[in-house]
């Protein structure tokens, strides 16, 4: 496998979408209801007091590319913690430390996002955080709009539903709590609403919801999107493409140049050749930064 340490390109598989609430029991649950393994290597398990990953990736005695693997998943991690959390800096070391190590030992991105936004941390500022204004509410219900309008299935929000954190079922019937409202069923895909009449009746249901609330539900609808698409690589790559064109177009900086580059091309081909778990992973981090972005600048 070939590792740009610099961009993290991580080759690891997609998986079926299924979390819990707290980080080690979603990361688990997760690899075991997909039912296969990613990329592991041998490593010392992590003392009581967290190592410096930093250091532990440049160990000379690891294997020249889970070393090249283990800085990737640094970066990608640090990115995302920043991401999704809305800070400079990367604020509990600890838990940075450890999310890493599972990362490395074969966690996949999914199961590390879910775990991150679905945990205590991130669950108190849902809650303890102040309504999000008017212009990210815009953003937020004008990027929902255009993401349901291209969906199969697209999640059905209720009143007060979208504020809460409500229930899935896993595989077992056992209940875990996930996303928002309700997904239509597939076979049973009702006519596309009008525009307006779907702008109006996101604004009612989301209005007075928090911006961390909005940023982790738009998320989610992205990465139930690149599910239906999973099965083919071509609408995977069409679709892809022209979203990263349109997220483009809003002048926000994703972290890296080729992000920010307006190439179809290039994304097309980049959403081809990259797992599932990585392409979702560039989606939410775009919906986090975006709705970060309009959030820093409100005035």
């Amino acid at each position: 496998m070939k590792i740009n340490g610099f961009v993290g390109l991580i080759m690891i598989s997609s998986l079926s979408g299924c979390e819990a609430p707290e980080l080690q029991e979603v990361i688990a649950k997760v690899n075991q209801t997909v039912g296969f393994e990613l990329f592991k290597y041998k490593k010392k398990a992590l003392p009581a007091e967290v190592k410096d990953e930093m250091a532990q990736a440049s160990d000379p005695d690891k294997p020249a590319e889970a070393s090249a693997l283990a800085k990737a998943n640094l970066e990608l991690l640090s990115e995302m913690m920043k991401v999704v959390f809305h800070t400079e800096s990367v604020e509990n070391k600890s838990e940075f430390g450890g999310l890493t190590h599972s990362l490395n030992q074969g966690a996949s991105l999914e199961g590390i996002y879910h775990g991150i936004v679905m945990g205590s941390r991130y669950r108190g500022l849902e809650n303890g955080s102040n309504s999000a204004s008017p212009k990210v509410l815009k953003v937020f219900v004008m990027e929902m709009v255009d993401l349901q309008s291209t969906m199969k299935s697209p999640t059905e929000f209720e009143i007060e539903e979208a504020k809460k954190a409500p229930t899935i079922e896993f595989p077992d019937g056992e209940p875990a709590q996930h996303g928002v409202g309700r997904k239509k069923d597939s076979q049973d895909v009702k006519a596309k609403k009008d525009r307006t009449v779907a702008i109006n009746e996101l604004l009612h249901i989301f209005i007075g919801a928090s911006q961390y609330t909005l940023k982790r539900v738009l998320a989610d609808e992205g990465i139930k999107k690149l599910d239906e698409l999973k099965d083919s690589t071509a609408e995977l790559g069409q679709w892809y493409a022209r979203f990263v064109l349109h997220m483009c177009d809003t002048r926000v900086d994703f972290g890296l140049e080729l992000r920010n580059k307006p190439d179809f091309d290039f994304h097309f081909k980049f959403a081809q050749s990259m797992a599932l778990d990585r392409v979702k992973w560039e989606v939410v981090n775009r919906y986090h930064r975006y709705l970060n972005f309009a959030i820093d600048h409100e005035n």
